[in-house]
């Protein structure tokens, strides 16, 4: 029971979301929320996460 967890195992759950998480995503297709990965037509995960107009939005909110 006192088992080491394994590093791959402990980086899934220390991992860190992209700052650009903190908005909703603006594309209509995908309306990802708050907080979630953003996700193509066809409802796949996004490679980077995040779509390049969820980026920008999030920057113009930083501006703001």
């Amino acid at each position: 029971m006192g088992a080491q967890m394994p590093a791959d195992l402990r980086a899934t759950l220390n991992r860190q979301h992209p700052p650009e998480w903190a908005v909703a995503c603006p594309l209509p297709y995908c309306q990802a929320k708050p907080g979630t990965p953003c996700r193509s037509p066809r409802r796949r995960p996004v490679p980077l996460g995040v779509h390049p107009s969820r980026a920008d939005h999030y920057a113009a909110t930083l501006a703001a």
